[in-house]
């Protein structure tokens, strides 16, 4: 499976996803827990907090997806 930049996308991947809910979009920072059909599981989510609908995993499409493993590196 690929991410937004075309990177393989594995578990254990650090990642940013996008999410929207109503007419907003949001950034979040995770871990890849899982792939499933077109869709990406992502948990350890980050910056979560008071954010409401969202607890320990999402799910996103690839293509909302980033694989950010060497930038998370060197942080």
């Amino acid at each position: 499976m690929k991410d937004f930049l075309n990177n393989e996308i594995k578990i254990g991947d650090k990642v940013v996803a996008m999410r929207h809910r109503g007419t907003s979009s949001f950034l979040y920072k995770g871990e890849v827990t899982g792939l499933k059909g077109q869709f990406v599981i992502i948990g350890k989510i980050e910056n979560v907090e008071g954010e409401w609908g969202l607890y320990d995993e999402m799910k996103v499409s690839s293509y909302k997806v980033v694989v950010i493993n060497d930038i998370a590196s060197k942080s």
